[in-house]
């Protein structure tokens, strides 16, 4: 049976929050950042969550000194994406251990809502807005893709 967190539907204020993180990044990403929405062609549920992420994105997300544009990016084309982080879909399981790979191989940060993914060391920050805004840093993952946060920003989050 699914958890709650891995089937619940990314909303803006999800994207907002992750988008924010990104300025607490020890080299904060600025000007405009590619984002790989990762999905799984096949998975009903991830390529419907990737379609309204893009969607949402699809103006653009300007927060602070970044604008967020996205594009749709099959999990098994993540070695080859042209992107500056990715935003994993829910409820990939272990399916979600090549992105890992990729993640640490091209040092990229990944973010996602599932944070099963983030426990199990796939993704490196999980965000969530529901039912109280969460922000969790799997410190493995986050050191091994290179994405390393200011001090003070540990100090407002969840590391594991």
């Amino acid at each position: 049976m699914a958890t709650p967190a891995a089937v619940a539907e990314v909303t803006a204020q999800d994207l907002q929050i992750a988008a924010r993180a990104l300025s607490f990044l020890h080299k904060p990403l600025n000007g405009e950042v590619a984002v790989g929405i990762v999905y799984v062609r096949g998975n009903p549920q991830s390529l419907k969550e990737a379609e309204s992420l893009q969607r949402m994105l699809n103006e653009g997300l300007k927060v602070g000194n970044i604008t967020l544009r996205s594009s749709l990016v099959s999990l098994a084309e993540t070695p080859h994406a042209s992107v500056r982080l990715f935003f994993l879909t829910t409820g990939l399981g272990a399916d979600a251990n090549s992105l890992a790979d990729v993640s640490r191989a091209k040092h990229l940060p990944c973010f996602t809502t599932d944070l099963s993914q983030v426990a199990a060391g796939r993704c490196a920050v999980g965000v969530r807005s529901q039912p109280k805004i969460e922000i969790v840093v799997n410190r493995v993952a986050a050191t091994a893709s290179g994405t390393t946060f200011s001090t003070v920003f540990r100090m407002m989050i969840t590391e594991m």
